[in-house]
């Protein structure tokens, strides 16, 4: 599914899921697919971007979940993830 950031970027999620947190409440897990990941700083910027992205187009996702993660996933099944609360999403 394409999601379109304020940047202008269009990142392809390929799956969104609810986790437990460690406070019994839930997180979002949203994984998309990226090229490359051994840039942990641009990976880290990409991740969120993606997180404002998500929780700007599904404002209802704020009051429903604890925190979104964001997981850049390549075709080669490496991954890097980032969280971020809810009350740090601007």
């Amino acid at each position: 599914m394409p999601l379109v950031a304020a940047n202008g970027r269009t990142y392809n999620l390929t799956q969104m899921f609810a986790v437990p947190d460690d406070h019994g409440q839930l997180s979002l897990v949203v994984k998309y697919q990226a090229a490359d990941v051994s840039n942990s700083m641009q990976a880290l910027q990409d991740n969120m971007t993606v997180i404002k992205a998500v929780a700007a187009k599904y404002p209802e996702v704020r009051k429903a979940f604890s925190g979104i993660v964001a997981r850049a996933t390549t075709a080669g099944g490496q991954d890097y993830g980032t969280l971020l609360v809810m009350k740090d999403i601007s």
